[in-house]
């Protein structure tokens, strides 16, 4: 197990996958935030924290931006079009995805972050 965990060892060790190709895959994760309000999550997700949602909007990709989130994690097997994923790309942001329920997603990130101490 790594000391520090990071984007990369993210997708080594959940049960998730990258959709695209953008994003600093050596981003330190040390949290999650899990909400669909926009406006809350830019105000309150921070840089190092995994940002778990249902949305797959171009919003989405403006708020992880502004928000500097680690990644965007999309919750139960939610896709995204190629045009968002596109400007994600172009906006430097991960954009992962997993089948697991946003509270099942929590739940797991929270335990592999207590392992990861």
């Amino acid at each position: 197990m790594p000391k520090s965990l990071t984007v990369d060892n993210l997708l080594t060790l959940f049960p998730c996958r990258q959709l695209n190709r953008g994003g600093d895959q050596m981003r330190q994760i040390a949290g999650g935030y899990a909400c669909d309000l926009l406006s809350w999550v830019i105000s309150r997700a921070g840089e190092t924290d995994v940002w778990l949602t249902i949305l797959n909007s171009m919003n989405v990709v403006a708020v992880a931006s502004l928000a500097d989130c680690a990644c965007v994690m999309l919750t139960e097997g939610v896709a995204m079009d190629q045009a968002v994923l596109d400007k994600a790309d172009e906006q430097n942001v991960a954009i992962l995805s997993t089948d697991l329920t946003t509270w099942e997603a929590s739940a797991a990130l929270a335990e592999l972050l207590q392992l990861n101490r």
